[in-house]
């Protein structure tokens, strides 16, 4: 009888151990994706010859981003947007009331400052993380009446959460700096007296805020318990 009993107990502890992998098998044998695409939305200003003041003057921005994860930490973004400048060109009289539509699109390389994953078997992974980012990208805008392409240095700083396993939102202060002072449109207001000379720090700048909300796709599968995790 006792041997029995003994038995029992072993055979107890053999399928609580088989349910325990499979249940840390299920967890963390997790799916990783490679890409996100999504869209976004929020208000631009923009600093230049008729506005100097941060924040001032914004206009609706809205645009779609797609996004290749390299790991954790390093991803490239593709992105376009839509968005206009305004301003009040106070230099001359009567004053000039600007409202300029402007289109761009730019490639960026993020990093993240945290292990961006939901892995409990790595402890410095988080479901969010503040990032930076900086890259190059071209705008469209009018300019006496005639289509600009101009290139443009983008940079900012972001902050990124999981919200499950495939739905991420995005929070994000982006400024492009074009390599050109004419954001305003219209030549009579570009520059006014000449007094910008070759100064490029003169050039235009645009800059959004903008909450974006990204899918993830194309599967990776990953054996997280296979996987390079730091204890």
């Amino acid at each position: 009888m006792k041997l029995k009993r003994i038995r029992l107990f072993i055979l107890f502890i053999l399928i609580i151990n088989t349910l325990f992998s499979a249940a840390q098998e299920k967890q963390y044998d997790r799916d990783t994706y490679l890409a996100e695409v999504g869209i976004t939305g929020g208000g631009s200003y923009y600093i230049g010859d008729a506005n100097k003041q941060l924040f001032y003057n914004m206009q609706p921005s809205y645009g779609i981003l797609l996004r290749y994860v390299l790991n954790n930490r390093i991803a490239l973004r593709a992105e376009l947007n839509s968005t206009a400048i305004k301003g009040d060109f106070l230099y001359s009289n009567p004053t000039y009331k600007l409202n300029n539509s402007v289109y761009s699109g730019d490639v960026n390389a993020e990093y993240n400052f945290f292990d961006l994953e939901n892995n409990q078997l790595n402890r410095f992974s988080k479901i969010f993380s503040p990032y930076i980012f900086a890259g190059l990208g071209m705008m469209n805008y009018s300019y006496n009446h005639q289509n600009q392409y101009k290139p443009h240095f983008s940079f900012g700083v972001g902050m990124k959460l999981l919200l499950t396993d495939r739905l991420n939102l995005n929070l994000q202060w982006s400024n492009k700096l074009l390599l050109s002072d004419q954001l305003e449109g219209i030549p009579s207001l570009n520059n006014p007296g000449n007094l910008n000379g070759s100064n490029i720090l003169n050039n235009d700048l645009l800059s959004t805020i903008t909450v974006a909300v990204t899918y993830s796709f194309w599967t990776k599968k990953c054996n997280c318990m296979n996987s390079s995790a730091k204890y």
